[in-house]
């Protein structure tokens, strides 16, 4: 009998375990998105769950098995996974942020792809930052801090043991920020460039009133913000890997907040 009971209580360690996992990579880099067929986001979520589980150590409270507090622990992993995601996709939203911006500085907002990761429309530039972006997350090895993030946030929150708290909020605006600064930066050679083209586009404006300013600076404006941006990646690459870098940092202060409370 001790047995059964011993490995019941395993087999519900592991939908656990597999629960919050599975809410983590939903929202990751690449392995979240829609390109990604679900068989696979299932297995390779089964097959974490599985190393993890006998590395994690945890104990259910006496009363796990009543059905309110089942479906408030599960909703609770959902949200915990989704959390610490979040702030692993935001490296992303800036890298998307900061695409958009250059090309609406360039003049490629109307020449949008489909992106596959996300399924909307993006613009030229912010394709090619993703996929240089992508690169970056896996070769500084970004997807090793989120595994340890998974396998530390069941020491600091247990099962049932999650708290909401204003620190919390606090810290996930401050995610957001960072994001949008970040998104800014890696823009900013693009943007300070394209406005020099601007002013000076519209200085000759004033001086050769005969001069058709709007067609002359597209093509001036796309070469310049191509160029920019070639001489430019390194400066995005470092920029980016410095944001991954500083993942750290951040989910182990959201581990603390959900822990702590």
């Amino acid at each position: 009998m001790l047995q059964w009971e011993f490995a019941f209580q395993q087999i519900w360690q592991y939908l656990v375990v597999l629960v919050r996992t599975a809410a983590i990579l939903s929202t990751l880099p690449l392995l979240g998105g829609r390109s990604v067929p679900n068989r696979i986001k299932i297995g390779f979520a089964t097959a974490i769950a599985l190393v993890v589980t006998p590395v994690v150590t945890f104990s259910l409270p006496p009363n796990w098995l009543d059905p309110g507090n089942l479906l408030v622990a599960l909703s609770t992993e959902i949200f915990i996974g989704l959390v610490l995601g979040l702030a692993t996709r935001l490296l992303m939203t800036a890298v998307e942020l900061a695409g958009s911006v250059m090309g609406f500085q360039v003049g490629f907002a109307m020449a949008g792809v489909l992106d596959p990761v996300t399924q909307v429309q993006t613009p030229v530039f912010g394709q090619l930052l993703m996929m240089l972006a992508t690169l970056v997350y896996f070769t500084v090895d970004g997807h090793h801090l989120v595994l340890l993030a998974l396998g530390s946030s069941f020491q600091m929150i247990p099962p049932f043991g999650s708290h909401l708290s204003a620190p919390l909020l606090t810290s996930v605006t401050d995610a957001f920020q960072q994001s949008f600064e970040t998104g800014l930066k890696l823009a900013f050679p693009v943007m300070a460039a394209t406005f020099l083209i601007h002013v000076s586009m519209g200085l000759l404006g004033r001086f050769i009133p005969q001069m058709n300013v709007l067609m002359t600076s597209f093509p001036i404006t796309i070469a310049v913000g191509l160029l920019v941006l070639g001489l430019g990646l390194p400066f995005v690459t470092f920029v980016f890997q410095g944001s991954i870098l500083g993942l750290e940092s951040i989910l182990w202060n959201l581990l603390q907040e959900l822990g702590h409370g």
